[in-house]
């Protein structure tokens, strides 16, 4: 109910004349779960953010690195080619230290141990309120 309350809100918003804002900073979402990826752009694109999406976390790794406007990374935990905790990690130890990448995890793994390995990062249980999961990207973007 939330997803869909949330894109027709923005539907109507559209329809109403109201330009919904494109934040500056693009995000990417991860998730080894190709035929939900267009999902998330979908719904990310409606709530205003430039998104990118990659079905392989190796690849994401990449396009991070060689993407400066990407800000904030959403994952999913579990994926085979790498882990999503792993993928942050790779993804931080690559970056010079004065690039600034925001994560947040997205998995349906509720009793994934590696929460604790990443402390700093929201984690969000599929399916996750749509309402919140916007409002952290939008706190991820706002960091310094």
């Amino acid at each position: 109910y939330s997803t869909g309350g949330y894109i027709c809100m923005n539907y109507i918003r559209r329809a109403m004349g109201d330009v919904v804002q494109r934040a500056s900073t693009e995000i990417l979402v991860v998730d080894d779960e190709c035929d939900i990826l267009p999902e998330y752009q979908e719904f990310f694109e409606f709530a205003g953010f430039s998104t990118h999406t990659s079905a392989d976390p190796v690849a994401a790794v990449n396009i991070v690195i060689h993407k400066p406007d990407i800000g904030v990374v959403i994952t999913d935990l579990r994926m085979a080619k790498l882990n999503g905790a792993r993928m942050i990690r790779d993804v931080r130890a690559a970056l010079p230290p004065e690039r600034r990448v925001e994560f947040i995890i997205l998995t349906g793994d509720a009793s994934a141990s590696q929460f604790e390995l990443l402390p700093d990062v929201p984690v969000f249980l599929k399916p996750a309120d749509t309402d919140a999961l916007v409002a952290a990207v939008r706190a991820a973007m706002s960091r310094p």
